[in-house]
């Protein structure tokens, strides 16, 4: 296979928002609804939570993170975690951080991709779990990625070739 003669260039990301889980209540309104109701093992949610620079739901949202979310485990609460956070603010509008992985209390998530503004997004984000009330938890999430904006403002590369 030959090279092609145009560098893909990465630029680091480090941002620090908050997640609001909000699973019942009325104020404000809940943002995620249980589509599989089977106790334990299997019980699976869909979520819409906000995310934003302050802690708390009544904050202005940067974004949501919106996928789903399934009770992995046989023994300890372990919650496999899939989602997109969609960025709305005018920084980055609509572009995406695709992730995943397994929730315990605090921990990693794994960032497997991305669009728009975060193209081949690859990363982590450190969470914890920094305030919780009856049906309500807040998230502190640390993200730290590398992408290749593809967007207007991506370096020029005009001559496509590939190897002699």
């Amino acid at each position: 296979m030959a090279p092609i003669m145009c560098a893909l260039v990465q630029t680091e990301l480090y941002m620090h928002l908050y997640m609001n889980q909000i699973a019942s209540g009325t104020n404000p309104s809940p943002n995620q609804l249980v589509i599989i109701p089977q106790p334990g093992f299997g019980l699976t949610a869909v979520n819409d939570w906000s995310l934003t620079e302050q802690p708390g739901a009544t904050n202005p949202p940067v974004g949501h993170a919106k996928g789903f979310h399934m009770l992995a485990s046989q023994g300890n609460v372990n919650w496999y975690i899939s989602w997109n956070i969609i960025f709305e603010d005018s920084s980055f509008p609509g572009s995406t951080l695709n992730v995943m992985g397994l929730h315990s209390g605090n921990g990693e998530w794994s960032i497997v991709g991305g669009t728009g503004r975060f193209s081949l997004a690859h990363g982590t984000i450190k969470y914890k779990v920094i305030q919780t009330k009856a049906g309500q938890a807040i998230y502190d999430l640390d993200i730290h990625a590398f992408y290749a904006d593809m967007g207007p403002s991506a370096p020029p590369c005009n001559k496509w070739r590939f190897g002699s």
